[in-house]
């Protein structure tokens, strides 16, 4: 009888569906990487933020200083200062969730950081596991420079010109309109007016 529904018992567990644990469910985004001149941008880095439950500030400041270039928040992206690859960020990543984020008792990612003393501690909400962390100066969210300012006057060429009829100059690779300026392959002097983004507006100048 006893072998009997032992038999039984190991056929009803082998029916069941495989047990999947938390860190399948917990995927981090591959990085969305592009090279701006000597800056790599992180164009998804706030999706990225989001998905370990942790600020962006700390997330940067861990990867500025593990890849050894400054790094700078302009929300939704995140810029690193020097040409580093996807892979090199993405591995990065990777070993920033080993350390901030998955629990090392039950191996799940529903974890926050908790400030007890002069101790940071990663709790887990799930098993109730505490471990202490070393949490490091983190990089302050400021804007990344643009190679023109509002109210200046530039010597610009004039690559283009827009849908609009306004002409389009780039200085270090940035975008910038000017209105007044239809003629292409033309130097004008421009004054800027407005900077948004990654793109600049501006009038001619005589």
């Amino acid at each position: 009888m006893a072998e009997e529904y032992g038999a039984l018992l190991a056929r009803a567990h082998a029916r069941l569906p495989p047990v999947r644990v938390a860190t399948e469910r917990f995927q981090i985004p591959e990085p969305d990487v592009m090279t701006d001149g000597k800056n790599t941008v992180i164009r998804n880095f706030k999706e990225i933020a989001d998905v370990v439950r942790r600020e962006p500030e700390h997330v940067m400041g861990y990867l500025a200083r593990e890849l050894g270039a400054p790094g700078v928040l302009d929300l939704p992206r995140g810029f690193l200062k020097s040409r580093v690859s996807r892979e090199q960020i993405a591995q990065r990543l990777r070993e920033y969730a080993d350390k901030y984020v998955i629990c090392s008792e039950c191996q799940r990612p529903d974890t926050h950081l908790s400030k007890e003393g002069k101790l940071t501690l990663l709790i887990c909400e799930a098993c109730g596991a505490q471990r202490p962390v070393t949490v490091r100066r983190t990089v302050e969210p400021t804007k990344p420079k643009t190679p023109v300012v509002v109210g200046e006057v530039y010597r610009l060429l004039i690559e283009d010109v827009g849908r609009r009829g306004d002409g389009v100059a780039k200085k270090e690779g940035f975008v910038i309109f000017v209105t007044g300026a239809n003629q292409r392959g033309a130097t004008i002097n421009a004054k800027v007016t407005k900077v948004l983004g990654n793109n600049a507006y501006a009038i001619v100048q005589p």
